[in-house]
C-alpha cells in the first residue's frame, strides 16, 4: 500500500499546478481483489483534506483513481466537462474548454482562466476564454470572456442572441473583453472517515 500511495502522490503533484502534497494515506487491510473500491485521504501542506477514490484493476495490486473537486482540491478535467455542458446549454454549440493542469488547489479568492480551444464563435462575438473565481465558499462561479461583443444587457447564464438594432457597432475600443452572467458551479466532497477507509 505504500507503494500506492507514494504513487498517487507523484501523479497528483505531476499534474497539479503548483501542488504539492504532504501526504496520501490509504487503508493498511485491503484484499486484493478485481474491481475492488477503497478509498484514501490526501494532505495538502497547510493541513486541508480531500478524497482519493481507488479501484483495484486485477488481484496483482493494479489501481486506478480519481480525485474529486472538493474544498481543498479542484479537478479540473472534471471542471472543464462542466463548463463545456454549460457553453452547450447557453450558446447552443459546443465549445471545447482547456484549465491546462489537471488539480489545483481551491484557495478562496482565487481566480484563473481557461481556454475555449480555437475561440469559439457565437453570436455575441468570440469566445476566447472561461474566467472561474473561487468565492468565499470556496464553490466555483465561471463566465465567458467575449472578445468583439456589442455591450448589452445579458440574460443570466447565457449570451445574448441577437444585440439591439439601434446599438452602434463595436469599435477597437470596445473590443475589450465583455464578459457574461456568471454560472455557478457548487462542488464539495467530505474526506473520508477512518472507520469508512477500513471498509
Amino acid at each position: 500500500m505504500s507503494r500506492v500511495e507514494a504513487d498517487i502522490q507523484d501523479d497528483i503533484e505531476r499534474q497539479g499546478r503548483r501542488l504539492t502534497l504532504r501526504d496520501v494515506i490509504c487503508p493498511t487491510r485491503v484484499v486484493k481483489q478485481a474491481e475492488a473500491y477503497f478509498r484514501c485521504v490526501g494532505k495538502l501542506l497547510e493541513g486541508e483534506q480531500f478524497t482519493v477514490n481507488v479501484i483495484q484493476q486485477d488481484d496483482q495490486g493494479t489501481v486506478r483513481w480519481d480525485v474529486p473537486s472538493s474544498k481543498a482540491i479542484i479537478n479540473l478535467a472534471s471542471l472543464e466537462e462542466q463548463i463545456q455542458e454549460d457553453m452547450r446549454e447557453a450558446v447552443g454549440k459546443s465549445l471545447v474548454v482547456d484549465c491546462r493542469d489537471t488539480y489545483r488547489i481551491n484557495q478562496r479568492g482565487d481566480s484563473f482562466e481557461c481556454d475555449v480551444v480555437g475561440a469559439g464563435t457565437v453570436a455575441a462575438g468570440r469566445v476566447e476564454s472561461v474566467l472561474v473565481k473561487v468565492n468565499g465558499e470556496s464553490n466555483l462561479e465561471w463566465q465567458e470572456v467575449v472578445v468583439g461583443a456589442v455591450p448589452v444587457a445579458p440574460t443570466a447564464g447565457t449570451i445574448p442572441e441577437n444585440p439591439p438594432a439601434a446599438t452602434p457597432p463595436a469599435t477597437e475600443e470596445d473590443d475589450a473583453a465583455a464578459t457574461t452572467a456568471s454560472n455557478p458551479a457548487a462542488e464539495s466532497s467530505t474526506p473520508a472517515s477512518e472507520d469508512e477507509q477500513d471498509e
